[in-house]
């Protein structure tokens, strides 16, 4: 019996990965609100009743994508840039895999970015949305790409962690946009000028 059991869980875990892959491919190609969840069970290969099975609605699907998404990219950060013990280099590795994950990944970022304007017009999508992206309220910790005397570090903790978000939203948009006039390295540029100490400017 255990062993069945187990079975019925791989083959959720299986059906639920498929409908998350399938989503966010069809919410980048049609668009949040034009896409339907028959479209998605269709792009799976499985049935309407899984996507209720397993999401609330599709603003649980897209969330869902989003923090299957994140979870895939922290590792893969923690991965490809560890924990240097230079800042500067730090901030240059981060930049570098940014600028690289913006190019694998621009049918998610259509995606987010969609989910990002229709949040503001619809207060739950909202509320959700930003316990996703600020899941520690008034965390004191210093951030790790806010080295001692940069310009980030004279920020309050939450107040840098904002910051590197709107960059990091901001040149998603522009680098999706307009890559020749804002190539996703100069977010690596950008990041640099904030992380900087006032003692290197000099």
């Amino acid at each position: 019996m255990s062993t069945e059991r187990l079975t019925r869980q791989e083959q959720r875990a299986q059906n639920r990965r498929r409908l998350l892959d399938a989503a966010e491919a069809v919410f980048a190609e049609r668009g949040i609100q034009s896409a339907t969840l028959d479209e998605v069970a269709a792009e799976a290969g499985l049935t309407k009743g899984a996507v209720y099975s397993n999401f609330a609605g599709k603003e649980d699907l897209v969330l869902a994508v989003m923090r299957h998404r994140m979870g895939q990219e922290a590792q893969a950060q923690a991965e490809r840039i560890g924990c240097p013990p230079d800042p500067e280099r730090l901030v240059a590795e981060f930049g570098a895999h940014w600028a690289e994950s913006v190019r694998e990944q621009e049918r998610y970022g259509r995606v987010v970015l969609e989910f990002m304007v229709h949040a503001t017009r619809h207060p739950s999508a909202r509320a959700e949305l930003v316990r996703l992206m600020f899941p520690e309220e008034g965390a004191q910790d210093p951030h790790p790409l806010a080295p001692p005397g940069s310009p980030l570090a004279s920020l309050p903790a939450d107040q840098a962690d904002a910051v590197l978000k709107a960059l990091d939203v901001g040149m998603w948009l522009l680098a999706t946009l307009a890559p020749e006039r804002c190539p996703p390295e100069l977010f690596g540029t950008a990041l640099r000028l904030l992380a900087q100490r006032e003692t290197q400017k000099e």
